[in-house]
């Protein structure tokens, strides 16, 4: 883009407006021009500024008793007019008019632009003198009617500029990843499980180190974490496992868009969702290989009296019969408390919670009240747990520790891992063990006919029908006892 010749930008970058005196002017003052910062750094303002500075010289001078006048049309730059030629009337000087007629001695030469400026070349020293005096006699323009429908074109114009819009991105601080995985594993630490603590602190270290620690968090995408997701295929890592790395990660992202860290995202294009997938084969052999329900056989064995007291502790049984006839999660098990024992509407019912000190759940949908099934009232739960309360005790488990690494239901899992064993061994596919008791419990209401609903709202499982949750109640403590307890096992 061209510059007028009124503007000059000084070496530190600051505009300044530039106006050549007559030589009268000249003679009498000792300068040849004068010079006046315009407080700006922007091209387009300087020449907003100078353009007042202009009207506001030429109104104060006057050649011969009448005004100079600045007869030559803008030029237009982004929208914007901008001040090209230069030319005046009087003095023997000839105006643009007159030069565009021809009426001009031959040493000028006149070129046209299609935007309506005009230029005037001269040629030779005396010539160039000439037309400088020429310059020198700049007057007002705002008397001009094409001037002022010009400067109303011009400032509609601006007042429609549309400013480009800050990219929210840039408002984001620059924090490295290490630093800011750091800083999460300190904030979920105290209300993490030591040994989930443990999980989570390798997984997410783990990207930080393969990404780089010191780079930039709000820089790590999908890309990064996929070749991190492809390090850990080359290093033999079981996609489970990579699984449960990436739902680690997914959080790790989650806090850092909450905290400002990274840029925001939908739920689905958190960096480290759908990185993994099971295929149809892989599903297939999850389920080959995972845990097996018992049969009714393999169960009367399990549950024989003689065979439980010889095989199990005290705490272990009772650990067995509530995972026996709730279908409840080992760790949902080990870490009941007395004051989970409830009445509602009038039934003995057991919650499943995280309200007492190092109890957790596995989702929301897993918080849940269940009426107790008649047999564990049988065999004597209640009993049990009203002679805690007098010994002065909180849980039903009084020696397990709060604190344990792998969690309240690590050693009721082992003491009956080993009783599965010594009864009835090893299946051909897959595995047994407590959670063995979950799926045999659900299978056995679903044998029964006992609607889905049921049964997911017992064992706390969420439908993959999204309808159920918007349109169904919740059933009653009087519907869940009246299905559970069709459940028998027989003589056990």
């Amino acid at each position: 883009m061209r510059i007028p010749n009124y503007l000059r930008l000084a070496p530190y970058g600051v505009w300044h407006f530039r106006q050549r005196l007559p030589s009268r002017q000249a003679r009498e003052t000792g300068k040849t021009e004068l010079t006046k910062s315009l407080g700006t750094r922007d091209l387009l303002t300087a020449q907003k500024r100078a353009l007042a500075l202009v009207q506001g010289y030429a109104q104060s001078q006057q050649v011969d008793g009448e005004w100079l006048r600045l007869m030559t049309r803008p030029r237009h730059v982004n929208g914007h007019p901008q001040v090209r030629g230069l030319s005046v009337a009087k003095d023997g000087i000839p105006t643009v008019s007159e030069v565009a007629q021809g009426k001009t001695p031959e040493r000028y030469k006149v070129i046209r632009h299609p935007d309506g400026t005009v230029e005037i070349e001269a040629n030779g020293k005396a010539d160039h003198s000439f037309a400088m005096d020429a310059l020198e006699r700049i007057g007002p323009l705002d008397q001009e009617p094409y001037y002022q429908e010009l400067l109303r074109a011009a400032q509609a114009a601006e007042s429609q500029r549309v400013l480009p819009t800050p990219d929210p991105a840039s408002k984001i601080p620059v924090i490295a990843i290490g630093k800011a995985v750091t800083q999460w594993l300190a904030e979920i630490k105290s209300s993490t499980k030591t040994k989930t603590f443990k999980i989570k602190t390798t997984a997410v270290e783990g990207v930080a180190k393969h990404y780089g620690e010191k780079n930039s968090l709000k820089n790590a995408g999908r890309l990064d974490v996929g070749n991190w997701v492809m390090a850990l295929r080359a290093s033999k890592l079981e996609t489970p496992t990579i699984v449960n790395k990436l739902s680690y990660l997914r959080g790790f992202f989650d806090w850092s868009k909450a905290r400002g860290y990274y840029p925001t995202f939908s739920c689905d294009e958190n960096p480290a969702a759908g990185q993994v997938v099971y295929g149809p084969r892989e599903k297939r052999k999850r389920r080959a290989l995972g845990f097996k329900p018992f049969t009714t056989e393999q169960i009367q064995a399990l549950y024989d009296a003689k065979t439980m007291e010889q095989g199990l502790s005290e705490s272990a049984r009772w650990g067995a019969w509530i995972g026996l006839y709730t279908g409840a999660r080992v760790a949902e098990v080990g870490q009941l408390t007395l004051a989970d024992f409830v009445e509602v509407e009038g039934i003995p019912c057991v919650r499943i919670c995280e309200e007492s000190e190092g109890q957790s759940v596995k989702s929301d949908i897993s918080i849940r009240t269940i009426p107790i099934h008649p047999k564990l009232i049988k065999l004597g739960l209640l009993k049990r747990v009203e002679s805690l309360r007098k010994a002065g005790e909180t849980r039903l488990f009084p020696s397990v520790k709060t604190d344990g690494v792998n969690g309240m239901g690590n050693w009721l899992s082992k003491a009956f891992s080993r009783h599965v064993l010594a009864t009835v061994g090893k299946p051909e596919k897959g595995k047994f063990g407590f959670h063995s008791l979950r799926k045999s419990f659900i299978q056995g209401l679903q044998t029964l006919g006992v609607p889905s609903e049921i049964r997911a709202a017992y064992v706390g499982h969420e439908l993959d029908d999204e309808h159920h949750s918007a349109y169904s109640r919740a059933p009653t403590m009087k519907e869940l006892l009246d299905a559970v307890k069709k459940l028998d096992w027989g003589p056990v």
